[in-house]
């Protein structure tokens, strides 16, 4: 790996090399500020997502009463109509012009109807039942999730525009997780019921209706300080460049595009296979937690909150790996240590080898969560960090800047495989009979034991067994750090001479 003083002779090479003053300024430090209020913006992400991918589905089924199936099914159609729809916004995207520049627009438009749709989902009248219930909470659903991508594609394209400096890349998006980790402690721990945490809280439908109203106030306040925090970084940003043709034709010919990318398409793949995986584990954790590990509501909480702030832990880690290892190879590490984490716990209880004392197994579980967590976002941040540099080189293959065409079709691959692991999730529980009248039993119903082992082999081993798979997947991403000083040179000089990509691109 080049010596720092290696990297400051490159980077002063290439700044030399061009005149753009976006370019020029792009290869420049960014300050803790300017970070600071980028990585607010993930807050929507993680306050929307954590909502929904861990009380959701338990509101749906234990308290409003909707069978596992059609709660599944309900989030497969809202993810798969929104990943169809992503690369529509992408395209929009990097084909606006505007004095706001061509993503801030989007994230002004879309604060308002998120944070609705967001308490609505959670604001569900109690006398919806059946069919009825199922056409509200998905309609419901669709704006939530389309809304979220309008705000969440432009966003997630600015931090991949605003720094080409390889290692600055890494730093953005730890940056990000920093503060996913931060709203999605506080939505699971509000949501949890907080203090007043107790086995009745997750039962009572009041309560998800002031959660709901408490995170859309909250995530208004977030995208105006994201959206604005940021409008002074829009001369950073790259301008569109718009290409012939209408914008059906643009979009068959960029997606054509994108899936020639060698770099993409082992991403796609490996996002697609970890997704189906976590969407079955993560929709089920508080039925596990609750029912097949038998936890007492505090240590319940305790478990999902360590977990969602690991990557506090995870962060440093990350961020010595960056200095010294590629990013591929501290990215599939970190998701075979997550992988092991997730597996062990539920096969050694179902096998007895575990003791039946909630104390002794709330520690183990605590822990776990937290290495299991660090591992994630150790993983996360290589992964993603791959992903801005991956949009580089498409810009070298095709000469187009053409981030969030190319974030949306990673972003069809995680919405529409947590679609389909959700429904996976959803038929699960319908299939080992957990029943659908689980809050009127009580806060300690009894179930049969082939139930019980049933949820703890779906929530767990068969979820770690899949996502073990696309670690390796991404041993088909080949970009490495001298390949992308290679091509940043590249790009630099092109520019400089006005010349085109060439004409044998991949």
């Amino acid at each position: 790996m080049a010596s720092t003083e290696e990297s400051v002779s490159e980077s002063a090479s290439l700044l030399m090399n061009t005149t753009d003053p976006g370019e020029i300024a792009r290869r420049s430090k960014l300050s803790l500020a300017t970070k600071s209020l980028y990585g607010v913006g993930e807050m929507t992400q993680g306050i929307v997502t954590t909502g929904l991918t861990y009380l959701a589905f338990f509101y749906l089924t234990a308290v409003c009463g909707m069978s596992g199936t059609r709660a599944g099914l309900l989030t497969f159609i809202a993810l798969l109509v929104d990943s169809i729809a992503d690369p529509l916004i992408g395209l929009l995207s990097d084909n606006t012009r505007t004095r706001l520049g061509r993503r801030h627009p989007y994230l002004l438009l879309s604060i308002i109807p998120l944070a609705l749709s967001f308490a609505l989902v959670f604001s569900i009248p109690s006398g919806f039942t059946g069919p009825r219930l199922f056409l509200y909470a998905t309609s419901l659903m669709l704006v939530l999730r389309v809304c979220l991508s309008l705000f969440y594609l432009p966003y997630l394209a600015i931090g991949a525009e605003i720094s080409d400096d390889y290692h600055e890349r890494s730093s953005i998006v730890s940056f990000r997780l920093f503060f996913w980790s931060i709203s999605a402690f506080a939505c699971l721990y509000v949501g949890l019921g907080g203090l007043n945490a107790n086995s009745a809280t997750l039962l009572h439908r009041s309560n998800y209706a002031r959660f709901g109203w408490l995170g859309a106030a909250s995530l208004i306040v977030i995208g105006i300080v994201a959206t604005f925090g940021t409008m002074r970084q829009i001369p950073r940003l790259h301008q569109a460049r718009r290409r012939p043709g209408t914008p059906i034709a643009q979009l068959i010919r960029e997606l054509r595009e994108v899936f020639r990318n060698k770099s993409f398409v082992a991403l796609f793949t490996t996002a697609l296979i970890y997704f189906v995986a976590q969407g079955t584990a993560a929709v089920l954790a508080l039925d596990a937690n609750r029912y097949f590990w038998d936890l007492p509501a505090s240590v319940n909480q305790s478990v999902l909150l360590v977990l969602v702030l690991s990557p506090l832990l995870g962060l440093p880690i990350a961020r010595l790996l960056q200095n010294h290892v590629e990013k591929r190879t501290f990215a599939i590490g970190g998701a075979l240590v997550f992988c092991v984490c997730q597996f062990y716990p539920p096969v050694l209880r179902i096998c007895g080898l575990l003791p039946n004392d909630w104390r002794y197994l709330s520690t183990l579980l605590v822990v776990n969560a937290g290495i299991s967590g660090a591992g994630l976002v150790i993983s996360g941040i290589g992964f993603q960090s791959m992903m801005a540099d991956a949009a580089d080189q498409h810009e070298y293959l095709f000469g187009a800047r053409r981030e969030a065409v190319f974030l949306s079709g990673l972003t069809f691959s995680v919405k529409s495989a947590s679609g389909l692991g959700s429904l996976i999730a959803g038929i699960a529980l319908d299939a080992i009979h957990f029943p659908v009248d689980i809050a009127s039993r009580g806060a300690h119903p009894h179930l049969p034991i082939s139930t019980v082992h049933g949820l703890g082999w779906v929530s767990g081993p068969l979820p770690a067994a899949i996502t073990a798979m696309s670690a390796l997947t991404m041993l088909g991403y080949k970009l490495n750090k001298e390949k992308y000083q290679a091509i940043k040179q590249a790009l630099s000089e092109r520019k400089r001479l006005g010349a085109s990509p060439p004409a044998d691109a991949p």
